[in-house]
């Protein structure tokens, strides 16, 4: 009997953690979850920044005895052994000059922020509660914000990460090929990072690239015709739910534009597998992703359709 009692009461204990625990998160959701991982990431620009500063003091000290040792025997170390080494260390221990540097020398120093991408909003409808056409919008409208964010720290963070190989790079011998310090692998890498740390201004140039002066505005605001769909609240919300779907793809738009860099720097290194092909597909792919509502414009002019429009 006090076995039986005791098994009683430790389930009801479990049952109530369970019960406790499902209480505490159930005003937690996927975009919450987001924040969450956005905010934990905050660290990582201080990690890479003190590798940065302890790689640039380690390289400028052996950049020191690389003088020294070419002083005493020119013959078998280089001067240039030790001027590499401080280059690359001067660039460590500069990292955020650097940074202004590889974004600058892209886009410029005045024309940084405007290139990037503005949003047109979406369509007010009342949807039909407990619909599938709520659980859509409600879905994105969650996860949108949070997501567009967490892809923007991540390409700072990449770019980072890309602008630390390239500056040890720059260590290398020229023998090394592509990964050398004047290799294309290395300039590419510049390239990437600085591409990356205007995540929204070089999707804006592409975007511009392919749709003229017009391209940075994203048109999301769905108009479906009247003669297509007659009633005007079930037209409102087939436009809304159009427009959550648009929002979908503009986030996996995102992840290819990040993608395409990393491709054409593999390829650059002379990486198997990766081919030029490949990453103006994905930087390409992801723009008209990214410009769907644009897209589709295009598109319906040209077939000389007009049962649907975005604005």
């Amino acid at each position: 009997m006090l076995y039986r009692n005791i098994c009683k009461t430790l389930l009801l204990a479990s049952l109530f953690t369970v019960v406790s625990a499902d209480a505490a998160f159930a005003g937690q959701k996927m975009g919450d979850i987001m924040i969450n991982t956005l905010r934990a990431s905050d660290g990582l620009t201080i990690i890479f920044s003190t590798i940065a500063y302890i790689s640039g003091a380690l390289l400028a000290i052996t950049g020191i005895f690389k003088f020294k040792q070419h002083v005493d025997n020119p013959q078998q170390t280089s001067i240039w052994e030790g001027i590499k080494r401080m280059v690359a260390g001067g660039c460590f221990l500069s990292l955020p000059f650097m940074i202004r540097m590889v974004r600058g020398s892209i886009f410029g120093g005045a024309g940084i922020g405007s290139g990037k991408l503005a949003n047109t909003g979406t369509t007010k409808a009342a949807l039909s509660s407990g619909g599938l056409d709520k659980m859509v919008f409600d879905f994105m409208s969650n996860i949108a914000g949070p997501a567009e964010a967490l892809l923007t720290a991540v390409s700072y963070i990449s770019a980072i990460a890309l602008l630390l190989v390239g500056i040890s790079r720059l260590t290398k011998r020229v023998e090394e090929g592509p990964r050398g310090p004047g290799g294309v692998g290395t300039i590419t890498t510049f390239i990437a990072s600085g591409a990356l740390f205007s995540f929204g201004d070089s999707m804006g140039t592409f975007a511009n690239s392919l749709f003229g002066a017009g391209g940075n505005t994203l048109k999301t605001n769905s108009l479906v015709s009247n003669t297509v769909i007659t009633d005007n609240v079930s037209r409102l919300r087939v436009q809304t739910v159009i427009e959550a779907v648009m929002a979908f793809v503009m986030l996996v738009g995102y992840i290819a534009f990040i993608r395409g860099w990393f491709v054409l720097r593999a390829f650059a290194d002379g990486q198997q597998g990766a081919t030029m092909a490949q990453g103006l597909t994905f930087l390409f792919g992801g723009t008209l992703a990214i410009n769907l509502g644009e897209f589709i414009n295009v598109i319906m002019r040209t077939v000389n359709v007009t049962g649907l429009s975005f604005t």
